[in-house]
């Protein structure tokens, strides 16, 4: 049920068929022609795809063999450049960044859209379909596959996809069943291990929309993304609500899967699904996760990820897929009100040290619109940008337009709307921050001090107290004693644990003694 991905050369055909086919061919043996730039030979991938879509006159067999070997040269490629994009922290930070974003996710586009080609010939009872019929469960699988790739990448960008995608997928899970091949196994790749079915593949779209990836980062959503896969097939699909069915999805509407509600009642077009036998699996890794220190062999996971990271990947889609969605720690109430906004832990440290009647705040912080918010952090919506900031682990600090104390919190939470619109949850870590310096002990005239935020906490007012501050990430010593002094007076600070880090700072609780 798989073309040979070895073809012969395209040679031009005098019924009709495209005459770039030579150009083609030329171009597709010079993509694994000595090293090129990955990213500019995806770029060509997505190009010559779409331009033979474009041509192509109706034979559905030479159309998948050229979209098939478009498709094997490129992964090779496009592993290279997911690589490149993880390994600088996957948050669009720089132009070439968003080259890769763009590039990955319209490569996915055009070769779903190749696929899909691929079936609407065949399904239009053209004379040469007959040869493409064993292989429709492998064309719609790729599709979805392609098509969950885009998901993927807009779920890495914390951004919704578009409706299309969801539509797109559910249609080619519908021809699917109804051609009764929903459920077949096969390799969706000659050389990939282990079979899938097009039911697994539909089901991994469907899991990732629903497990909480607006909270987590981008390696951990790679983390995700392996767990799913694994478990995918052990989720339990069905046409009527089930025991265990937390979550539907309507085939015909242009729209995510979502948790059901109580009572609703099944129609023809909605599917039922829920994690089933996978939830015991997710916990039975959890638990040897923890007891082995060890990320399970299972996972395939290429580089280097702390079992800490994976264990906590776990326990967050056990909550994602339960049978209640997790619940905020605080309700938040709604407001309308504007904060002045400063993030990264420079811009922070000089945003508690500006005067407040300074011109200096305009230049260092951006006003977000708050919508609502608790004592424990708040959310805001905000347009989106090129070269956006915004990441989860962000150190921010917050304050109202009116003379206020600033706030100091981590961003928690990131998603996109279809609009465009960035809403963005923000965690508290403590109200009145103020800038600080500490110098490691003994103090001498050589001593460079560290500056940090002191976060206020009950504590700190008694002696014997622990007191936390943010400093910048790696800068403190574990073994060494700091001088600290704060309105005025001198304190001893001990470091004892760290709380919470991100990529340019670390929050350490300390114990602090009078001088």
């Amino acid at each position: 049920m798989h073309i040979d991905s070895d073809h012969k050369q395209f040679d031009p055909s005098p019924d009709g068929t495209p005459a770039s086919d030579s150009t083609l061919n030329s171009a597709l043996m010079g993509f694994s022609v000595g090293s090129p730039d990955a990213l500019r030979k995806l770029e060509e991938g997505a190009f010559w795809l779409e331009a033979y879509r474009q041509g192509v006159k109706g034979e559905p067999l030479r159309t998948f063999q050229v979209v098939d070997r478009i498709d094997t040269l490129m992964q090779p490629y496009r592993l290279d450049v997911t690589r490149e994009y993880l390994g600088s922290g996957g948050r669009q930070t720089t132009y070439r960044e968003r080259r890769i974003w763009h590039s990955v996710v319209q490569f996915a586009q055009e070769l779903a859209s190749g696929y899909e080609t691929c079936l609407q010939m065949f399904q239009s009872a053209a004379v040469d379909s007959q040869p493409m019929a064993p292989l429709m469960p492998t064309v719609t699988a790729r599709a979805i596959r392609a098509l969950t790739l885009v998901l993927r990448w807009n779920l890495l960008r914390y951004a919704a996809a578009e409706p299309a995608v969801w539509t797109r997928m559910s249609a080619l899970y519908a021809f699917a069943d109804r051609e009764r091949f929903v459920s077949e196994r096969f390799k969706v790749y000659r050389d990939m291990q282990g079979d899938s079915t097009v039911r697994r593949e539909y089901l991994r779209a469907l899991i990732l929309s629903v497990s909480g990836m607006e909270n987590m980062l981008p390696a951990s959503q790679v983390v995700a993304e392996r767990v799913i896969a694994n478990v995918a097939e052990f989720f339990l699909l069905h046409r009527r609500p089930s025991e265990g069915c937390h979550f539907g999805v309507d085939l015909l509407a242009a729209r995510p899967p979502y948790r059901v509600g109580e009572g609703m009642s099944p129609t023809p077009t909605v599917r039922f699904f829920g994690p089933g036998d996978a939830g015991m699996m997710v916990e039975r890794l959890m638990q040897r996760t923890a007891e082995t220190g060890a990320v399970p062999d299972e996972f395939k996971l290429v580089g280097e990820f702390h079992p800490g990271t994976v264990h906590e990947v776990l326990q967050h889609l056990s909550r994602q897929w339960g049978p209640h969605p997790p619940s905020r720690a605080e309700m938040r109430q709604r407001v309308l009100s504007t904060l002045n906004v400063a993030h990264g832990l420079d811009l922070v440290l000089r945003a508690v040290s500006a005067d407040p009647a300074g011109s200096e705040l305009d230049e260092i912080t951006e006003a977000w619109t708050v919508e609502n918010e608790s004592s424990g952090g708040f959310g805001a919506a905000l347009p989106a940008r090129d070269g956006d900031w915004l990441a989860i682990g962000m150190l921010v600090a917050s304050k109202p337009t009116w003379p206020a104390a600033w706030s100091v919190g981590v961003i928690r939470r990131l998603s996109t709307d279809t609009t465009g619109r960035r809403v963005v949850g923000v965690q508290i870590l403590a109200r009145g921050g103020i800038a600080v310096e500490l110098t490691p002990m003994p103090v001498t005239g050589q001593a460079r001090p560290l500056l940090g935020v002191l976060l206020p906490t009950e504590e700190q007012t008694h002696i014997g107290g622990e007191v936390t501050l943010v400093l910048p990430r790696a800068s403190i010593s574990w073994s060494v004693t700091y001088a600290l002094r704060v309105h005025g007076r001198n304190y001893v600070i001990t470091p004892l644990r760290s709380l919470d880090s991100g990529d340019d700072f670390d929050s350490v609780s300390f114990s602090i003694e009078p001088a």
